[in-house]
C-alpha cells in the first residue's frame, strides 16, 4: 500500500493545504482554478457541513442572494465534474466534504497534538518535516489567515516541545534544528530562542549562544520595546561566559580552546 509522508493512502482522494493547495485523485493531481480551490477550502475550513447560503455570503458578499446562488451552483457543478463527484457531498441546503477525503491539515494537527502529549516521538528529521509547512501560503482570505495563525501556534509549540525533548536526551543537533525551525514560525517567541541558546551552551559553544541572545534581544526591543525574560538572561549569569563569547578566539593548547574551558551556568 502506497502512503505519503503523513501516512495517508495515496490511492484515495487527498487534499493538500500545506504549503499550497493541491488535489489528488488516486495518484493523479487534479488541476483547479483559484475560484474552485477557494470554494473547496471554504467548505473544509467551515467544518463538517456548511450551508449553501453561508458559503455564497462568504465568497461573494457583494452579490445579491440570487446571483450568489447562481455562482455557487456553477462552481459546485465544475468541482463535481473535475473530481467525478468524489470530493464534495452536495444537497439542496448544504455542502460538505465527502467522508473518505483525506486532508493533510487534519492529519498534521492530529500528529502535532500527539507529539505535544508525548503519545508520539519523532526521532528522524523527516518525521517532523511537516511542521515546517505553512498553511496555504500566500492566501489572504480572512478565514485562511485565521486558520493559518492557529496552525502556526500549534506547530510552533510542537517544535518547541520536540526541541526540549531532544535537549533532555542530549541530542543537541536535533534540538538546535527544531528550535531554529520554531523560531522561524514566530520570531518573537522567546521559548524557541532560549532552547536554541541552551543547546549551544551544552555543546560548549557559548559564542553561538550569545549571538542568539543578542539577536533576539535586539529584535524584541525594536518590535515591542521589551527585554528578554530573567530566565533567558540567567543563562548567561556567569560573566565569564559573556566575556568569552564576545572575545576573538585565542590560541590554546592542541585539542583545547579557550571557549571549551569556559564554565557555563545554566538555568
Amino acid at each position: 500500500m502506497d502512503v505519503d509522508e503523513f501516512g495517508q493512502q495515496t490511492n484515495q482522494c487527498r487534499l493538500e493545504f500545506m504549503p499550497s493547495f493541491r488535489l489528488h485523485l488516486a495518484d493523479q493531481e487534479v488541476p483547479m482554478t483559484r475560484g474552485l480551490a477557494a470554494l473547496v477550502v471554504s467548505v473544509v475550513l467551515e467544518g463538517e457541513r456548511t450551508s449553501r447560503r453561508m458559503l455564497q455570503a462568504r465568497m461573494w458578499p457583494d452579490l445579491s442572494p440570487s446571483d450568489g446562488s447562481k455562482r455557487l451552483r456553477q462552481l459546485l457543478w465544475r468541482v463535481g465534474r473535475a473530481t467525478d463527484n468524489r470530493l464534495l457531498e452536495v444537497t439542496t441546503e448544504n455542502v460538505s466534504l465527502s467522508a473518505d477525503v483525506l486532508v493533510d491539515l487534519h492529519h498534521a494537527e492530529e500528529r502535532a497534538r500527539k507529539i505535544v502529549d508525548d503519545e508520539e516521538m519523532c526521532t528522524d528529521p523527516l518525521e517532523w518535516r511537516f511542521l515546517r509547512f505553512e498553511l496555504l501560503a500566500g492566501w489572504a482570505d480572512d478565514r485562511v489567515v485565521e486558520m493559518r495563525a492557529r496552525w502556526d501556534r500549534l506547530r510552533m509549540m510542537t517544535l518547541e516541545h520536540l526541541a526540549e525533548k531532544f535537549l533532555e536526551a542530549g541530542k543537541f543537533v536535533d534540538a538546535i534544528e527544531t528550535a531554529n525551525a520554531a523560531s522561524t514560525v514566530d520570531s518573537l517567541s522567546e521559548a524557541s530562542h532560549r532552547i536554541l541558546a541552551t543547546a549551544y551552551l551544552r555543546r560548549e559553544d557559548p559564542a553561538s549562544a550569545w549571538r542568539v541572545y543578542v539577536k533576539y534581544r535586539a529584535l524584541l526591543l525594536q518590535e515591542i520595546g521589551l527585554e528578554p525574560s530573567s530566565n533567558f538572561r540567567e543563562l548567561f549569569s556567569d560573566a565569564r561566559v559573556m566575556h568569552t563569547a564576545k572575545q576573538k578566539p585565542s590560541k590554546a593548547a592542541p585539542g583545547r580552546t579557550s571557549i571549551q574551558s569556559t564554565q557555563v551556568t545554566l538555568m
